[in-house]
C-alpha cells in the first residue's frame, strides 16, 4: 500500500466508505484503518483453504456417521485431479490390438540314432534293456530289431537255435497311442542257423503319424496350438524284455546249448519342428 504522504483525507474515506468501514477521525487514522483491513485481508485468504478444511472437519466430528462418505468423495476428487490421466487408463485401459492372422510354414529338422548292442542270454532267463527319451524331445520312429544265430552242431547234423522271445512295453511313453505299429511275432526260434541271414528275425516298427505341414492359416497361438497334441511324443522310458527258453527237439531237452548271444538294434529319430509365417524369414521355434 502507498505511503500516506500519497493520499489525501477525501481519497483516504472514499476508499473506507467504498469497504463499508467508518469514516471518522483524521487523516492518519484514516490511513492506519485501511492498512488494517488490508492486512487482514491478506491473511484470510492465505487461510482460506485452510479453513474450508477445517469446516469440513467440524462437521464430520459432529456427524461422523452421515458424513464419513463426504469427506472420502473430497479426498477422491483431489486425487483424481492430481493423478486424473493415470486414474483413467485404470478405469478405461486401451483396447489391445487383435492378433496378427497369417499362413503358417513348418519345417522339421531331424536327428537319427543308432545303437547296436550284444547280449548273452541263458537258457530260460530274461534280460531288461530300456531306452529313455528325455522331454522336451519328439520322436517320429522307432525300431527295435532281435537277431542270433548258431553254428555249433547238435547230435544227428540238426542245427537249432533256443526260442527267442522279445517284447516291448511302451506303459511309461508319452503319447504312445499316436503310433502305427508294424512288427513280426514276439517269439521265433527261426534263427540264422548257417550265418546266411544277417537280418533281425524279430522286430517293431513304431511310425507317428504326423500331419500335413504345409499353410495353416490362422494366428500363432492357433498355429502352435495346432502341434501341441504331437509335443513330447515318444518320451519317457521304452522296456524291452529279452527271454531265452530251453532248445527242445522231438519232445527232448537239448543239452547241449547253454543259452542265446542277441544282437539288439534300437534306432529311433527325433524331429523338432520350427514355424514361420510365410511372409517372414526367421522361423519360430
Amino acid at each position: 500500500m502507498e505511503p500516506i504522504d500519497e493520499w489525501s483525507s477525501a481519497e483516504l474515506k472514499a476508499e473506507l466508505k467504498d469497504l463499508d468501514l467508518s469514516t471518522s477521525g483524521n487523516k492518519q487514522e484514516l490511513y492506519d484503518r485501511l492498512v488494517e483491513y488490508e492486512d487482514d485481508w491478506v491473511e484470510d485468504s492465505e487461510s482460506g483453504i485452510s479453513d474450508i478444511f477445517g469446516r469440513v472437519a467440524n462437521i464430520v466430528v459432529r456427524n461422523r456417521v452421515a458424513l464419513g462418505a463426504v469427506a472420502g468423495v473430497l479426498v477422491l476428487v483431489s486425487a483424481i485431479v492430481l493423478a486424473g490421466p493415470v486414474v483413467i487408463d485404470m478405469i478405461m485401459p486401451a483396447s489391445e490390438e487383435p492378433p496378427e492372422k497369417g499362413t503358417w510354414e513348418f519345417t522339421f529338422e531331424q536327428k537319427n540314432t543308432t545303437d547296436v548292442q550284444t547280449y548273452f542270454i541263458n537258457d530260460d532267463t530274461t534280460e531288461m534293456v530300456t531306452l529313455n527319451i528325455p522331454m522336451p524331445n519328439n520322436v517320429s520312429k522307432i525300431y527295435i530289431g532281435a537277431y542270433w544265430g548258431e553254428e555249433d552242431e547238435q547230435p544227428g547234423g540238426i542245427v537249432g537255435c533256443d526260442m527267442v522271445t522279445v517284447e516291448v512295453f511302451d506303459t511309461g511313453v508319452s503319447k504312445p497311442q499316436l503310433y502305427s505299429l508294424s512288427s513280426t511275432d514276439a517269439s521265433s526260434q527261426d534263427c540264422d542257423a548257417d550265418k546266411t541271414e544277417p537280418w533281425d528275425k524279430i522286430w517293431y516298427d513304431y511310425s507317428l503319424d504326423i500331419p500335413n505341414a504345409s499353410g495353416f492359416e490362422g494366428t500363432e497361438e492357433e498355429a502352435r496350438a495346432s502341434w501341441e497334441l504331437y509335443n513330447g511324443t515318444g518320451t519317457g522310458e521304452w522296456r524291452i524284455e529279452i527271454r531265452v527258453d530251453t532248445y527242445a527237439v522231438w519232445g527232448t531237452v537239448c543239452d547241449c546249448e547253454d543259452g542265446e548271444e542277441v544282437t539288439l538294434t534300437i534306432s529311433y529319430i527325433e524331429y523338432q519342428v520350427k514355424m514361420s509365417l510365410i511372409t517372414q524369414e526367421e522361423p519360430v521355434n
